[in-house]
């Protein structure tokens, strides 16, 4: 493993610990599919970390990347996307939905185009009978990037307002 990449995981998982999360949660006891768009994957890394649900997260590198970070919660990850390993990431997800764990995954995939959703997610929820629940994400102080997806990254120590949402 590259040491500056462990140094680099290391500071970012201190910065999402630092957020405040005020959240407005659903009450669910069946498993559910969490979805976000690419823009809040940040977010929403810190603020399903430390829930019991299954994530997808693409092969990439950056993929890899996002599974250091978020490593050592609760979430596990299922690895793939549209691009690269989807058989195996779907298939992934079916199982956990079936077991009765909750998923996570984005609205519009890892290449967008931003703000458009994919069919994945509403085909999981036709197939499982698992309900869509969107992550919103409201920031006080934050930076837009300027990537396809206008990847947003809160100030540290900032507040950050969740609402889930049935879709």
């Amino acid at each position: 493993m590259d040491p500056l990449r462990s140094i680099a995981a290391w500071l970012v998982r201190r910065w999402l610990a630092s957020l405040r999360w005020k959240s407005t949660r659903i009450d669910m006891t069946d498993p559910v599919i969490y979805c976000v768009w690419h823009r809040d994957v940040p977010a929403a890394g810190g603020y399903l970390r430390g829930r019991d649900v299954s994530s997808l997260v693409s092969q990439s590198s950056d993929g890899d990347f996002l599974v250091q970070i978020l490593s050592g919660g609760r979430m596990e990850f299922a690895r793939g996307s549209d691009s690269k390993g989807a058989i195996g990431g779907t298939r992934a997800l079916l199982r956990r939905l079936q077991s009765g764990r909750s998923v996570a995954t984005t609205w519009d995939g890892p290449k967008g185009p931003a703000g458009t959703p994919k069919p994945g997610p509403a085909w999981l929820s036709r197939m499982t009978g698992a309900p869509l629940v969107e992550l919103r994400f409201e920031y006080g102080s934050h930076l837009v990037l300027r990537d396809w997806s206008g990847l947003r990254l809160p100030a540290p120590f900032s507040r950050i307002r969740v609402s889930e949402v049935r879709a």
